[in-house]
């Protein structure tokens, strides 16, 4: 029990009407929700626009990547974009089921 022994009397029209529905009980089963568009397959999305996502690594890694750099035709932002996209692709397709290449 919420202490509470009936309602309250005198409300505005919208507010009791508020109240009624819920309090209502339905037994339907809420309607079926719509798969949702993939964010990267609405229109407008562009394959030429290039977005800045900012990464902090701890020194060490950094230092990695930067050895990485030095000693292979990768540049440190080549290497990431190759290992990220990879792993965001794979990522996607573990979550939705299928194959996402853009």
């Amino acid at each position: 029990m919420n202490g509470f022994s009936r309602k309250p009397t005198g409300l505005p029209p919208e507010v009791s009407s508020f109240i009624e529905g819920a309090e209502r009980r339905t037994e339907q089963p809420p309607a079926p929700v719509e798969p949702r568009e993939l964010p990267w397959k609405a229109p407008g999305v562009r394959e030429d626009l290039i977005k800045t996502f900012n990464i902090r690594l701890p020194e060490p890694y950094h230092l990695k990547l930067a050895y990485i750099a030095e000693h292979t035709p990768h540049s440190m932002h080549n290497f990431c974009m190759d290992v990220l996209k990879s792993a965001i692709d794979a990522e996607i397709e573990g979550l939705t089921g299928k194959r996402s290449k853009s």
